[in-house]
């Protein structure tokens, strides 16, 4: 093989390989929620814009969590996003890659990605901590650069939802509210927020009131019923109202119900 056809198939190869590489602007959720208190602690947070060469670069940050006791005795760990400085890397074609976070050092990392996600994750001793930490980061397709956004990411429309309405009843005036709804099933409709794997069996769906992202606690025996709505999404369900606490309405029973 001559020179110059050897070169041609490397560039071919090449540009093949990197047609796969998650190009575009990637960013993580401001929050998280866990339920396994082992997890706590394991994710970072990324916004990062990919160039075709696979190179990044932008910033990282790290989830402060805390913890309050949830539906049936479960306790949810929930985690909102605080600065910790920039971030650059390289995505190599074969799902591996370097990476290194301001403040902390580098690391050697592996990455999968599909249409519309992109899974980081680190060695999980890169830091000699006895507990690993922050060697998880899970990110979204979106920003400017970032590609057309799925029809459920776009804002909807400026309209209260019933589950919301429902909600700040009860922050307005929990007993009146607790004395009129407790105990009742009501068909409301609200966006889909996190959705939660239960380790008791069953699932939880937030559902969010502008800037408190779990307004309504949802728990769901059929966890394939709940997984299979769209995060951000409107969806209608049928729960019945079972308590109000830590600033947060807890609704159960609940089950997906048809639109009109």
């Amino acid at each position: 093989m001559t020179t110059f056809r050897l070169l041609a198939v490397v560039a071919l190869f090449a540009s093949r390989a990197w047609s796969q590489a998650p190009v575009g602007v990637w960013q993580s959720p401001k929050s998280v929620t866990f339920t396994n208190p082992a997890l706590a602690g394991s994710e970072f947070a990324l916004e990062v814009e990919v160039g075709a060469d696979g190179r990044f670069k932008g910033t990282w940050g790290q989830y402060l969590c805390t913890s309050f006791p949830g539906a049936y005795g479960v306790a949810i760990i929930s985690c909102s996003r605080s600065d910790g400085g920039a971030a650059r890397g390289v995505f190599t074609a074969d799902g591996a890659g370097q990476i290194e976070l301001g403040g902390l050092g580098r690391a050697s990392l592996r990455w999968t990605s599909s249409t519309e996600e992109l899974s980081i994750e680190l060695p999980r001793d890169w830091q000699d901590a006895e507990t690993p930490v922050l060697y998880r980061s899970k990110l979204k397709l979106g920003g400017s650069g970032g590609g057309a956004r799925s029809k459920s990411s776009r804002k909807p429309q400026e309209r209260l939802l019933s589950a919301v309405a429902l909600y700040r009843e009860f922050v307005a005036n929990q007993d009146a509210a607790l004395a009129r709804h407790a105990g009742k099933t009501y068909s409301l409709e609200g966006l889909r927020g996190t959705f939660i794997r239960l380790s008791m069996g069953g699932a939880a769906i937030h559902v969010p009131d502008g800037t408190q992202p779990r307004a309504l606690v949802l728990m769901f025996d059929d966890v394939d019923q709940a997984a299979a709505l769209v995060e951000g999404a409107p969806f209608r369900f049928q729960c019945t109202v079972e308590a109000f606490d830590y600033g947060y309405l807890t609704m159960k029973d609940c089950v997906v119900a048809a639109r009109p």
